[in-house]
């Protein structure tokens, strides 16, 4: 950890000088440059629609002013056939459309005078330009986008790309490589355009996790003054890791029916069974509570060691325990292997299924070096084959895809920040993270917990986890809500129910955190301005510090965060300013991703450094629980053995060798049963922990230090709808101090949005979107998502997939399309956000080894040239911040 206070200590050390931040930042950068995006843009029709906007303006500002001055040339002529002309004549110029029939300007010209006739013509010619102009657009953007198509077979051609839609996409990939292998200048079916240029866009305006759409680095803090460095040229390499949790799922399958197979299999009691009031308790790793049964004595001989006898006794005790869930059938491979195939084949070496992974491990070991994606896509057809052959009669259950998984990282040295221009925006963070401590109930859940504790059990007692676990979902399942033990539950299952209207006497504390968090938004919120917003508002740091500092004793800010940043303006700009796009878990999670995945692809890493022992022993949940993306580098010397999961330390705490203990002044804390060692759980892997098993997250949150929903920050620093609006609503881009904690954005009615009807073209919808977009002051680059104002909490997992921005250019044709389609398919509301920062601070990466020197089938492969805009990738760091 590196400390970010500066200068000798004063009176405001008590905070300031706990404040860290990891010596280690993970680099996270979009696979293509924004060049990419910049070749489709169709620049000659975009200023032919800009053209033809300024023209309408001028006409109808220019008209309505002729027509007001035209007002007394009409009173003058009187009764005549004048009179009827000069009125229509009016009425066009006020209406900003051309006088009907032959008024203009032989009969009328004359009597208009001097002054007015020649503005009048000047107008009709400014009119006449304009017709002009919009009878061009259609042929204009059908030539620019059939132009534009050429631009997109370059960079959909490049190596990162179609490594990335092979492995996304498969239909599409063939899709992709039928277009490159015919002629040059063929233009692709409409649809494929279309989703090549949604892939595109996905992989170049942000940092998609997905296969090779982007790649991720180490870096770390240097003392020199250079803001952000990177010394390119840069290079990557794929990772590519099986798909762990089916492959563990295909070999247990085969084990219960596989009986050279299951001896191979570590038969262990549940890591949770203990006996308690006469009972075996346990939860399963699936579970939803503790599961009781009667401990006869019988059942005590089969649960004790050895259990060979089990496996060959007839009736098939041992299935019916591990079918019950007090004996388990472990895997011979841990979890966190850090070579699952190759674990496995050398295991199974002389059994048929190690054939199968023998070849399995064979092509992922070939797949990171092959470079045609015709050789990629044959290797997958053997992993295919190969997990065929392991599933057996269930091989038509496999998936589609996703039988193995491919990340990218940069072979070549990370970046490296300057610590000094970068500490007014990480002290800024770190008040950030503080204040936002208020709107985070765990703290509050822990003291509710703690006091139903104390009245369960005493003060100062002790209990087994698995007895507090039980007390736990029994008093508070059914709990009232208002009641203590009811607010509880609501606090550690938000998506379950919503808190009660009004006031709750029982839970005064409950009120407290209300209050603040009422406090702390009515604070911010007054510091807004209402309507008209401004573009931007900045507060003081100092004045957030003293809203946190307000907040209730029992809120403490979580002692480790992940703030996903990204740099705005200048790369060289001192000191740098900041945008924040997302908080989440600490202590090493996104590092430990990263690290792993440096060595699954060979690239030095060095030591991942563990975790500091002064808040307890850390001791790490360390189960896939159904997902790759919790593979990861241990932060934590020891393991809890959860139930379900291959720890790799054959010495892992179970769940029965942990308790529960009260301190007096401390509230609950987690302690081995046995030796009394207090113990601190941590999470870190990137699945959220709401999406965990229960007792999994009952550990964080009760005694971890692990963030629960995290504050959407822009939310609380901006003022979206509460409701779906009436009309067009803006919110301010607002900061704190050097950073940015909510970007400017335009909440509309997906109704007032401009469709392309039946029979409409291209072109004049694109005029009735610009049109649009210009009066409300949008800007014609965004972002965008979609959102449900007011939505029930349980809908809320309905509508995340709609939340994500994607990237929109008036001036990328099938951009506009994908966005008129898909505005069919969201919420209520569409959200519209400055891209902030925009493509013209994008980092320069120095170097041309990101894309393919070359395509296959003849196709042109594209190398990034001497245009600084194709070194310029979006770039997102990942800053932990926290306390010593």
């Amino acid at each position: 950890m590196v400390s970010t206070r500066r200068g000798p200590p004063g009176r405001a050390e008590t905070d300031a000088a706990r404040r860290t931040v990891d010596a280690t930042v993970v680099a996270r950068v979009a696979a293509l440059p924004v060049a990419a995006l910049a070749e489709l843009r169709c620049a000659a029709t975009w200023r032919t629609v800009q053209e033809i906007l300024a023209a309408r303006g001028r006409l109808a500002v220019e008209g309505r002013r002729l027509a007001d001055e035209l007002e007394p040339v009409i009173g003058a002529a009187g009764p005549g056939p004048a009179r009827p002309a000069l009125v229509a004549l009016r009425r066009a110029l006020y209406n900003a459309r051309r006088p009907a029939g032959r008024a203009w300007p032989v009969e009328l010209g004359p009597g208009l005078g001097p002054g007015l006739a020649p503005r009048v013509t000047a107008w009709l010619a400014d009119l006449d330009r304009h017709d002009a102009l919009v009878r061009q657009l259609p042929d204009l953007l059908d030539q620019e986008s059939r132009g534009t198509h050429e631009a997109l077979r370059r960079w959909v051609a490049t190596d990162a790309f179609g490594y990335g839609v092979l492995q996304a996409g498969p239909a599409m990939s063939a899709a992709l490589r039928r277009w490159l292998a015919a002629p040059p200048g063929s233009l692709p079916p409409r649809q494929v355009a279309l989703r090549l240029t949604r892939y595109l866009a996905r992989v170049v305006a942000k940092t998609s996790p997905h296969a090779t759409f982007m790649m991720t680095a180490l870096g770390r803090w240097d003392d020199d003054g250079e803001p952000v460095r990177w010394d390119g040229p840069w290079a990557w390499r794929s990772a590519v890791e099986p798909n762990v949790p089916l492959l563990l799922r295909l070999l247990t399958d085969l084990a219960r029916d596989d009986d050279e197979l299951a001896a191979l299999f570590e038969v262990v009691p549940n890591p949770s069974l203990h006996e308690d009031d006469g009972r075996l308790w346990y939860v399963t790793g699936a579970e939803d509570a503790y599961h009781g049964v009667a401990a006869s004595e019988p059942l005590r001989r089969l649960l004790r060691p050895p259990y060979d006898d089990l496996r060959t006794r007839a009736g098939g005790a041992l299935g019916r325990l591990v079918g019950l869930g007090v004996l388990e059938l472990r895997p011979p491979v841990a979890d966190q292997a850090a070579a699952h195939l190759a674990d496995l084949t050398d295991r199974l070496r002389t059994h048929p299924a190690g054939k199968a992974l023998a070849a399995a491990w064979e092509a992922l070991a070939r797949y990171p070096r092959a470079v045609h994606v015709s050789e990629r896509e044959a290797l997958q057809r053997k992993v295919r084959s190969a997990f065929t052959e392991l599933a057996g009669e269930g091989a038509d259950r496999l998936p589609d895809r996703n039988l193995f998984y491919e990340n990218a990282v940069l072979t070549t040295p990370g970046p490296r920040l300057g610590l000094a221009a970068w500490r007014p925006a990480l002290d800024d963070l770190h008040t950030i993270a503080d204040f936002a401590a208020v709107f985070d109930g765990d703290g509050l859940a822990r003291l509710l917990a703690a006091d139903l504790f104390a009245e369960c059990f005493g003060a100062g007692a002790q209990v087994p986890l698995g007895r507090f676990h039980r007390t736990l979902a029994e008093r508070t399942h059914r709990a009232a809500p208002g009641t203590p033990a009811g607010e509880l539950h609501a606090l550690m299952y938000p998506w379950q129910k919503r808190h009660p209207p009004g006031r709750t006497p029982a839970v005064p504390r409950l009120d407290e955190l209300r209050d603040a968090r009422e406090a702390a938004l009515a604070a911010v919120r007054g510091l807004l301005p209402e309507a008209p917003a401004p573009e931007a508002l900045t507060i003081d740091p100092a004045v957030l510090a003293g809203l946190a500092a307000d907040r209730p004793a029992f809120v403490r800010p979580v002692g480790s965060l992940s703030c996903f940043v990204q740099t705005i303006g200048p790369p060289d700009g001192t000191p740098v300013r900041l945008v924040l796009n997302g908080l989440g878990p600490g202590y090493g999670a996104m590092r430990s991703r990263v690290h792993r995945l440096l060595r699954v692809a060979g690239v030095p890493a060095g030591d991942n450094r563990p975790l500091g022992t002064e808040h307890g022993v850390p001791v790490e949940i360390t189960g896939l629980f159904g997902n790759n993306v919790n593979l990861r580098s241990p932060v934590a010397a020891r393991e809890i053995g959860y139930p379900g999961v291959v720890p790799a330390d054959p010495a892992a705490f179970g769940l029965r060798d942990l308790a529960v203990r009260h301190e007096p002044g401390t509230g609950l804390v987690l302690v081995h049963a046995g030796r009394g060692t207090r113990l601190r759980p941590v999470y870190t892997g990137m699945v959220a922990p709401l999406l965990l098993p229960r007792t999994a997250r009952l550990l964080l949150q009760l005694f971890g230090d692990m963030p629960g929903a995290v504050t959407d920050l822009a939310s609380v620093f901006s003022r979206p709808p509460e409701s779906v609006p009436d009309r067009v609503e803006r919110t301010a881009r607002v900061s704190v101090g050097r950073v940015t904690v909510a970007r400017a954005a335009w909440h509309v009615p997906v109704r007032e949005i401009p469709r392309r009807g039946r029979g409409d073209s291209a072109a004049s919808h694109l005029l009735a979107l610009a049109a649009w977009f210009a009066e409300h002051a949008l800007p014609e680059r965004c972002f965008v998502s979609s959102s449900d104002p007011g939505a029930p909490i349980r809908e809320r997992p309905r509508m995340m997939r709609f939340t994500k921005p994607t990237y929109l250019d008036l001036a990328d044709p099938a951009l506009v399309t994908l966005f008129d389609r898909g505005l069919d398919g969201g919420g209520s509301v569409i959200v519209f956000h400055e891209p902030l920062p925009d493509f013209e601070a994008a980092v320069d990466l120095g170097g041309e080894a990101a894309v393919a020197p070359g395509g296959e089938n003849g196709a042109p492969g594209h190398r990034e040239g001497g245009d600084p805009g194709h070194h310029r990738h979006v770039t997102e760091y990942v800053v932990e911040v926290g306390r010593a």
